[in-house]
């Protein structure tokens, strides 16, 4: 059992066939000042030595009997209980001040238990992953979603102790060990001012600027969110975390390419919804939100390739989004913020709604995009106010309004 004096670090690996790497990760952690406390979901054999938390207790907390599961010989079925335990014993052990950090070894499976375990918790708590397929040929994606998990490649496969299993698992232990003992709250947080959070993408980085400059000299601290698929969700996750206190919300960009499945479309269906849940000082504009994101223009769809496009990189293009595309996209908009709790006030730029969307450039269509603001506005609640302004979104005559706006809700005015 953890050492309740020190800083404790949970060890999550499969004893079954990782036994002699953990004990060596644990002593190696403990020898940097850390208590540890082993979880151990694997279900091939029994342990050589008892861990802290077990495959019993990680079976019931995923609501299943560990002989039932063994008995099915489902190792689908087996593996996502796991998954699912080590996530809600996880997070309870953090709740209850037992553990300050994790950090877990495995292959494809194990790295999948972990990072699991790592996404129930909340951001800032130090998150290590020691893992077999960290290499160039994996995506991580579904292994970090929006969590601040840090994956380190084992090199060698973990599978006995050597000269290089020890040297990755050393750094690991005294990486893990550094970061739990740290006095990170006299360097991250800044005193007396009030965190709010924002969404920015590269076509609206201008307006973005000045409105961050605008609010820090009013004493906010402001978190940027680059809207590329996950940013946007990260946002909603730390919203619902109690992160923030008030949400300048000027690019909405992941709502419209998640509808045509772009490669900035948001990894999850709730973004613009975590704010109003929460009943959160909420002002929107709907920057970049016309465009979808797409590969290399010469594998763009067939139906894509006839609209107004923008050649980004030889990796991406920016493509408008149709009516059709449009129509739905205003639609959810507007459905999201019907939902708010809190109050909402909806910014509309008339002279472009992101860099390339302005006159002389390739995706410039005013027509296209009144047609998009008046769904939103034929779709909104009457109680949410909206400002249409006659500039670019990017123009000072646009973001000055639509600060003020936000400090009023703030502060407590109007």
């Amino acid at each position: 059992m953890a050492d309740t004096s020190k800083k404790t670090i949970l060890l999550i690996a499969t004893l079954d066939t990782k036994a002699a790497e953990a004990r060596f990760l644990k002593e190696s952690v403990e020898s940097q000042g850390c208590a540890v406390m082993v979880m151990n979901p694997g279900i091939l054999a029994a342990p050589p030595y008892k861990p802290d938390v077990d495959n019993v207790e990680l079976a019931a907390a995923a609501g299943e009997d560990l002989k039932v599961l063994l008995a099915s010989k489902d190792k689908g079925r087996c593996i996502a209980a796991m998954m699912a335990g080590c996530a809600v014993l996880t997070r309870k052990l953090y709740d209850e001040g037992k553990i300050q950090g994790v950090v877990s070894i495995g292959g494809d499976q194990g790295t999948n238990i972990g990072t699991t375990a790592m996404r129930a918790l909340p951001f800032g708590v130090p998150k290590f992953m020691v893992s077999t397929v960290a290499t160039g040929r994996a995506k991580f994606g579904e292994y970090t979603k929006t969590k601040d998990i840090i994956i380190m490649h084992s090199v060698a496969d973990i599978a006995g102790l050597n000269r290089v299993t020890r040297s990755v698992m050393w750094k690991a232990a005294v990486s893990i060990a550094a970061m739990v003992k740290s006095d990170e709250a006299s360097v991250v947080n800044l005193r007396g001012r009030i965190p709010v959070a924002m969404s920015m993408l590269g076509t609206t980085t201008q307006g973005a600027m000045r409105a961050i400059a605008t609010l820090e000299s009013k004493g906010y601290e402001v978190v940027a969110f680059h809207q590329n698929g996950t940013g946007g969700i990260a946002m909603e996750d730390m919203i619902r975390e109690g992160a923030f206190k008030g949400v300048l919300d000027l690019n909405t960009h992941e709502i419209g390419d998640r509808v045509v499945q772009g490669l900035h479309g948001a990894i999850a269906d709730y973004r613009l919804e975590s704010a109003g849940a929460m009943g959160l000082p909420q002002v929107v504009a709907p920057g970049s939100a016309y465009y979808t994101v797409q590969g290399p223009v010469d594998e763009l769809p067939p139906d894509m390739r006839g609209r107004k496009l923008i050649v980004h990189n030889p990796h991406h293009t920016l493509v408008r989004l149709n009516d059709q595309e449009l129509a739905e996209t205003g639609r959810l908009t507007a459905r999201k913020l019907n939902a708010a709790k809190g109050p909402v006030h909806l910014f509309l730029p008339l002279r472009g709604m992101a860099y390339p969307d302005s006159e002389g450039l390739g995706h410039w269509d005013p027509e296209s995009d009144r047609a998009f603001y008046k769904v939103i506005k034929d779709n909104l609640d009457s109680r949410i106010p909206v400002t249409e302004i006659d500039a670019h979104i990017n123009d000072p005559e646009f973001i000055d309004p639509v600060v003020e706006k936000f400090l009023s809700f703030m502060e407590g005015r109007v």
